[in-house]
């Protein structure tokens, strides 16, 4: 009896399916490890490379590296000397593959980066580590601080406090008081706070404060 979609496949001639889930770390540390070693990626044919949901064709690299993670097979001792070194491949491969360029979109040190900045937005009153943040995209301190710089033109450091003190700024014209907006934001001492605000604005948060309720003059 012929199956549809596939009508090859039989009792004594099975179909077989793999199903893989990208672990994102692994595939941002090999776009950017590729990147770093000059490693070109393959264009996308037929027009801009789509946002959603990529189709390509397994090649014979992805093939091979998907039968070697295979042959790892019910051998603890195997999976756990060669498991992830085994794993590396295909993943490697899908990026030197068709999707390869979409592929780098999706995880690639741009992609990254947003990552940090939207993971760092919703966490402005916590504690910010470098180490941490580069670790959740999967680089090293030194290649997240680079990447990051090239692109928002700031370290990460200078990045995430313009974020804080703008914030606080809205918060402040919204009308919350000075320490309020200070405490927000993750500030625990005001005179950092104003120390640090009075740089970007030019003047103190009181000053900025008063400013923005000023009462209009009626007519």
């Amino acid at each position: 009896m012929s199956r549809a979609g596939t009508p090859a496949a039989s009792i004594e001639n099975p179909l077989f399916g793999v199903y893989i889930t990208l672990n994102p770390r692994v595939m941002s540390e090999l776009a950017i490890e590729m990147e770093n070693a000059g490693g070109a990626l393959p264009t996308t044919k037929g027009g801009p490379v789509s946002n959603a949901i990529k189709l390509a064709h397994w090649d014979e690299a992805f093939c091979d590296a998907l039968f070697r993670l295979l042959q790892l097979g019910d051998s603890e001792t195997d999976r756990a000397v060669l498991g992830d070194a085994r794993l590396r491949e295909p993943y490697y491969a899908i990026l030197k593959g068709e999707a390869g360029h979409f592929a780098r979109q999706a995880f690639g040190a741009g992609n990254a980066i947003a990552r940090s900045i939207a993971h760092v937005s919703s966490r402005l009153n916590e504690p910010v580590s470098i180490d941490d943040l580069a670790r959740r995209v999967g680089m090293s301190r030194a290649v997240f601080h680079r990447r990051f710089k090239q692109a928002t033109t700031m370290s990460p450091i200078q990045f995430v406090k313009s974020m804080r003190l703008n914030n606080a700024a809205m918060k402040i014209a919204g009308g919350m008081t000075v320490s309020e907006a200070a405490m927000d934001v993750g500030y625990v001492s005001p005179s950092q706070f104003s120390r640090e605000f009075k740089r970007i604005y030019g003047q103190s948060p009181r000053q900025w404060s008063d400013a923005q309720h000023i009462p209009l003059e009626t007519v």
